[in-house]
């Protein structure tokens, strides 16, 4: 048998000085009110650990409160399992603290879990236990420093990851320090990790330490210290070399090394193990089947040895340093290296490991009560191949995640057990729930997750399984969720209206409840959107009759006049009373809040800002639409239905009003794991910015790449054809604008008829037609102003009238038109006040579409000039086209609209008229870039490639070159190295 290698943690920390200094600059600035996270990155065994021990000794002794939470390699363990271990020391050390939260009662491991997944209030959940976490953390730093650490955070599940964010985006004046590692050889492409860094690395109080392997001297130094003068030089020179600076591959070099170094790296790991006693090993292949950590009690129920052969086994794997017993806890040992567990593991031969998964799957049977047992029992059942086990305990697993506010996991046990149902005889009896039910939770789930499509499938098995004779009230409560479900996507609104009606059918001749009051406010929801305005109001004064007989504290009931108070309104709007309408909306959000039901809180939100963008106020619908946004935000709730909502009305009001910065800013996902839905909605909206500015070759390509995806959703058909034609404009490709056009009239004709979007899709195409000048254009281009005109007297607008919008389209349509029947300056002239709508406070001083029909008028001026001129009609003539060029050029500059700037340059030649002294450079306003540009263009100026900031930032390498684009297109800058001068001279980056 070999020698034992001294551990690394006996001897001295070798290297890492920098990575010292960082941590340790991080304690000061914590220490004085300086919060800062710190993500620890490094491949498997490269030293995080270590670091993490020296930085957690040396705030404790500097009167720091250090909490640890560790994840593990297994999908058999309880979300937010790292939160839950850092709540536990906090109910140990501090229970006055845990005791003033209940919430945190739900990440304790004593917590029961409640019989029903998803009673009819569950937005706010979440959130809840989120924000016990900081308050619970904010009181602890008040009365004195700490640091939290998350380890192995590449193992973490969802929920565990957005808690992390949460606290890490809510970093202010809190004495904090939260240090998470990782390791960076896991992350592969789709790592659900990666989104997630990419979101971390750009908030303010977020920093990166990498840790490198360690050089060739520094590792030298440490394969001498941990040989402690048992190897000669030579040897101990082959085993620095072999360990390519990696500390944990230096400590099983050395302790191999004596019979001669291994090859491969199982080879490297499995020497110490290969080197102990049988009995040992095989101790530790049942070890290694339980994860890197294992109770001794369940070790010896699944070994079957005698307590004597067990403990002394136990006792040779610690002495050699396999197994390290766990501080405070006697009873429990852990691998000392996730990677020599994996080694043992894979080690196995097939049956061997399915009858030890067996085993444990038994003994956790018998133990079944214990917190947390059912995630572990479930993953040792399904590997061990005992399925009925497996599906009762997914479903228990699925109860404890949804208990514990995780709706991610939730949905993850409960699909497991949906996945079993077929193949368990009786499986109703043994999941202890109907498959209806089961169906419903991982709907609840889906939906919960930002997910509404799968939401919506799930939604109607779980109705289609639904016996209605057994449980009406359930039923109804089933198919009203449908319902809703289904609103959040286009193209499903009579069997929304159905659906909502038949629920209310199950419910009506009974006593009044919040179940009816709620089936009659979701029928007045539907009605609207298949515009039956007065059945709407009946139903939802239904609705509001029914909760005056109900008890102001039943919250369920106050939700549902919430509801039909907004519906109300909205019918408000349409009757053309707007002022009405905000003032029921103003007040049923207090009643939405309290009942805590935020869907219809942002509903409102939603609502107001809709009624003020469609009344012409687009700084007032900017706002009203940032307040939402921030709600949905800081509730966990931004891709739900009215919050994606929001979130894509937020960035085309932004665009309207001239906020193209903070448009760019909204339309980004940043990173984030969303549904192909919801994705294409906020990158459909980002395309009107990018178009503008010139991004013409992206935006085409991602235009084309969304419209395969065959969109349903009417917004994204619309968007996507303004977008794709508008680019095709300014490439001056008349044929494939009029393609986008018709593609997108017909897409919103497929969905509904006359969508009030198709006059300006019918303008634009009149555009290409006005454009490509053909033989037959006259007659297209007027049988699209005809479409204009038929849709602005038949669609139906919300406010009942056509708002001013539609009303700027529809005048540019008939003006473009002039280009082809003959110039008319006054059509222009008309087109020009009609969007002066757009003008306002913060806003450029020409809206863009104004200033579009400034350069289109100074062309029909032109075009109608008699000849020959005189002096004087010339001068006259030049003085008109001046002054519709230079503002069109300067609004062209502020927006950074570069295809504006390029048809005004343009037309100025054309007239023989200099525009460049009239009109001042523009200087950059301070947020002139997004926080992603920045950071972008911060690590350029550190001298990295696209290559190196791609994996800093963890996006692609052609995202970066997109963003450096656009950095040089705001700075006016040629190459990177201009855009990073231009950058340090404006003062947008500091050296």
């Amino acid at each position: 048998m070999t020698g034992v290698a001294r551990l690394g943690i006996g001897i001295g920390l070798v290297g890492r000085r920098h990575e010292v200094s960082a941590l340790g600059s991080a304690l000061d600035r914590a220490r004085a009110g300086r919060p800062t996270g710190v993500l620890l990155s490094g491949d498997a065994g490269v030293g995080k650990s270590r670091l993490v021990t020296e930085t957690s000794a040396r705030a404790s002794g500097s009167g720091f409160t250090v909490l640890v939470g560790r994840c593990l390699d297994s999908a058999a363990t309880l979300p937010y399992l790292p939160f839950t271990e850092i709540v536990g020391r906090l109910a140990a050390t501090r229970p006055e603290l845990v005791a003033a939260h209940p919430e945190l009662r739900r990440l304790l491991p004593s917590h029961r879990a409640a019989p029903d997944p998803v009673p009819e209030d569950r937005e706010l959940g979440q959130l809840r236990v989120f924000d016990a976490v900081l308050s619970v953390l904010d009181e602890l730093t008040a009365s004195s420093p700490a640091l939290l650490v998350i380890e192995d955070l590449h193992w973490a599940d969802r929920s565990s990851r957005d808690l992390l964010v949460f606290l890490l985006s809510r970093l202010t004046t809190q004495r904090l320090v939260v240090l998470a590692t990782y390791r960076t050889d896991d992350l592969h492409r789709r790592h659900p990790l990666r989104p997630v860094l990419s979101e971390l690395v750009r908030l303010p109080a977020v920093e990166r330490v990498d840790l490198a392997a360690l050089g060739p001297d520094d590792a030298l130094d440490l394969v001498r210290r941990l040989a402690d003068g048992t190897l000669p030089e030579p040897l101990l020179r082959r085993v620095a070399q072999r360990s390519e600076g990696n500390a944990f591959f230096a400590e099983e070099l050395v302790s191999a090394s004596s019979d001669g170094l291994p090859h491969g790296l199982a080879e490297v790991l499995m020497a110490r193990v290969e080197a102990l006693e049988p009995a040992t090993q095989q101790v530790l292949r049942i070890a290694s089947v339980s994860g890197r950590r294992v109770r001794h009690d369940r070790l010896a129920a699944v070994s079957g040895l005698p307590d004597a052969e067990l403990e002394q086994a136990l006792r040779d794997a610690v002495t050699h340093h396999v197994l390290v017993p766990e501080a405070g806890d006697g009873d429990v040992y852990s691998f000392r290296h996730a990677l020599l567990r994996e080694a043992v593991y894979h080690e196995l031969l097939p049956g061997e490991r399915s009858r030890l998964h067996a085993g444990y799957a038994e003994h956790l049977a018998a133990h079944a009560d214990e917190p947390g047992a059912a995630a572990k029992l479930a993953h040792h059942a399904m590997a061990g191949h005992d399925l009925p086990r497996a599906l009762a305990a997914s479903v228990r697993a699925a109860q404890e995640a949804n208990d514990r506010e995780a709706p991610a996991e939730m949905l993850l046990q409960a699909e497991r057990a949906l996945d079993l149902w077929n193949v368990v005889p009786d499986a109703e009896a043994v999941a202890g729930v109907d498959q209806a039910t089961l169906t419903r939770w991982a709907a609840w789930g889906a939906s919960a997750t930002g997910d509404p499509d799968r939401g919506m499938a799930l939604g109607r098995r779980a109705l289609e399984l639904t016996d209605e004779h057994r449980d009406p009230v359930l039923a109804s409560a089933i198919g009203r969720r449908y319902a809703m479900r289904l609103m959040e996507l286009s193209g499903h609104e009579q069997e929304t209206v159905d659906v909502a009606r038949h629920a209310l059918s199950l419910v009506v001749d009974g006593p009044p409840t919040s179940d009816v009051a709620w089936c009659h406010a979701v029928i007045a929801r539907a009605l609207i959107r298949v515009d039956r305005w007065d059945d709407a109001r009946e139903a939802a004064e239904a609705a509001l009759l029914v909760t005056k007989a109900l008890p102001d504290e039943d919250l369920a009931a106050v939700g549902a006049t919430a509801d039909a108070l907004v519906t109300v309104a909205r019918i408000d709007e349409w009757e053309q009373r707007p002022e009405l309408a905000r003032q029921r909306w103003a007040e049923a959000q207090p009643l939405a809040r309290r009942s805590g039901n935020l869907g219809v809180e942002l509903r409102a939100h939603f609502n107001i800002g809709m009624s003020l963008l469609d009344d012409g106020k687009l700084a007032a619908a900017s706002a009203e639409f940032a307040t939402g946004e921030a709600r949905a935000a800081e509730t966990g709730i931004t891709w739900s239905g009215y919050g994606l909502d929001i979130r894509v009305a937020h960035v085309v009001a932004l665009f309207l009003h001239g906020d193209w910065d903070e448009a760019e800013a909204a339309a980004e996902l940043a990173g984030e794991a969303v549904s192909v839905s919801v994705a294409s909605r906020l990158t459909a909206a980002g395309l009107l910015t990018a178009v503008a500015r010139g991004r013409l070759e992206y935006a085409a390509r991602r235009a084309a790449e969304l419209y395969d995806s065959q969109p349903a959703d009417e917004q994204v058909v619309l968007l996507l054809g303004v977008a794709g034609a508008e680019a095709a404009l300014w490439r001056g490709d008349a044929a494939e604008a009029g393609l986008w056009v018709q593609e997108a009239l017909d897409g919103l004709d497929a969905i509904y008829a006359h969508q009030l979007g198709g006059i300006m899709l019918a303008a634009l195409g009149i555009a290409a037609h006005a454009q490509q000048a053909a033989e037959g254009s006259v007659d297209a281009a007027r049988a699209l102003l005809a479409v204009a005109e038929e849709t602005a007297a038949k669609g139906m607008p919300r406010a009942g009238t056509l708002g001013p919008e539609g009303r700027s389209w529809l005048v540019r349509a008939r003006a473009e038109l002039t280009r082809l029947t003959g110039p008319d300056p006054g059509a222009w002239t008309e087109v020009v006040d009609a969007f002066a709508y757009e003008t306002g406070e913060g806003c450029c001083p020409n809206g863009y579409r104004q200033a579009y029909g400034r350069v289109r008028r100074a062309e029909a001026r032109l075009a109608t000039a008699p000849a020959p001129h005189t002096t004087a009609s010339h001068a006259e003539l030049t003085a008109a086209v001046t002054e519709d060029l230079r503002p069109a050029l300067a609004t062209a500059q502020h927006l950074g609209a570069a295809p504006l700037e390029a048809a005004v340059r343009a037309m100025a030649r054309r007239a023989g008229v200099r525009l460049d002294e009239a009109v001042p450079p523009r200087a950059a306003a301070p947020d002139v870039l997004t926080p992603r540009e920045r950071s972008v263009l911060g690590l350029v100026a550190g001298g990295r490639t696209n290559r190196q900031v791609g994996a800093e930032l963890f996006i692609s390498e052609k995202t970066v070159s997109v963003h450096l684009s656009r950095v040089m297109a705001k700075l006016g800058a040629s190459s990177r190295t201009e855009a990073v001068s231009i950058a340090y001279a404006r003062g947008l980056l500091t050296p």
